[in-house]
């Protein structure tokens, strides 16, 4: 018994020694977990951005997909359809093949004026290529307008207020799955063109257009302005309003797997993707690719910005 008890008084004393020791180790650093769509504000500019968790879809498209951006695409353009709605126009938005994105953060609406001037003020950005809008002779720098997107900004501008603000633009791969999401969806919102969820060329809007509707828009919208039109993460304004520049060079698919793409090394023209105020319903689906040299600017371009991870 008295063998015994001491044996215990051992196992005591060590099971002490022990906890003490364990008391010492440093603990590890707390995990962040963050839930699809939660949102946080980026500190230079104010932003807000939605989370885009860690996943995998198929980019871009194939012949089901087509034959619906065809039947969009002759809807809008009538008797011009023979000449812009052939299978041609669509071919680079395949082959479809399967993309894994690591997490990251993208902006919930498309850069504003407001944010622009303040990295123009602060000496970091150039303004705008001309202050006024498709049916406005002053847009950029008329407080009226702070709210809605940022345009007539080229790739570079693009860039560099991404880079001022602490961010980055979204890659292709990126800013596709924030918009359709791993149920590869056509629209934001679902595989159904849907009026009344964006800002597209509707009544008001010249050239080829729907005249069958009207968004209330003749031009660019507040940004936000159509929250039915939101993605699966909550990001607005992905499909209309204005097309936004991707940080990726403009190159064909291939079907092969890939990891966190960020395109071709180099190239001609980047890309823009999104769709605008000026777009019929073909153009502003979610696997839409533009192609535009980098100096490009347009009232219907602007852009959104990305980054890996948020400082808590």
């Amino acid at each position: 018994m008295a063998r015994m008890r001491s044996r215990l008084v051992m196992i005591a004393g060590l099971m002490t020694g022990l906890l003490a020791g364990c008391q010492s180790i440093p603990s590890a650093p707390s995990i962040l977990i963050h839930d699809r769509g939660e949102t946080a504000r980026r500190a230079a500019d104010d932003a807000v951005m939605v989370y885009v968790p860690d996943g995998a879809f198929m980019m871009g498209g194939g012949s089901p997909m087509t034959r619906y951006a065809r039947q969009l695409c002759r809807e809008a353009a009538g008797d011009l359809a023979i000449a812009v709605c052939g299978a041609a126009a669509f071919a680079d938005e395949s082959p479809a093949h399967p993309v894994e994105l690591s997490s990251y953060w993208i902006d919930r609406t498309e850069v504003t004026n407001g944010q622009y001037r303040r990295c123009v003020d602060g000496g970091a950005c150039t303004p705008p290529t001309d202050t006024g809008s498709f049916t406005r002779v002053q847009y950029y720098g008329d407080a009226g307008f702070d709210a809605y997107p940022v345009v007539q900004v080229n790739w570079g501008q693009a860039e560099a207020y991404c880079r001022w603000a602490g961010a980055r633009l979204p890659t292709e791969a990126e800013w596709e799955f924030a918009a359709r999401g791993p149920e590869n969806r056509l629209f934001p919102w679902g595989d159904k063109f849907d009026s009344g969820r964006l800002n597209y060329c509707d009544v008001s809007c010249p050239g080829m257009s729907d005249p069958s509707y009207d968004d209330g828009f003749p031009d660019t919208a507040p940004i936000g302005s159509f929250p039915m039109g939101a993605s699966w993460v909550g990001a607005l304004d992905m499909a209309g309003n204005v097309r936004e520049w991707v940080a990726d060079w403009y190159g064909p698919y291939t079907s092969e797997a890939s990891i966190d793409p960020e395109g071709p090394a180099s190239g001609e023209s980047r890309i823009p993707r999104g769709g605008s105020w000026y777009d019929t319903p073909d153009d502003v689906r979610s696997l839409n690719r533009g192609a535009n040299v980098p100096d490009y600017t347009h009232p219907k371009v602007g852009f959104r910005c990305a980054v890996d991870s948020l400082a808590p």
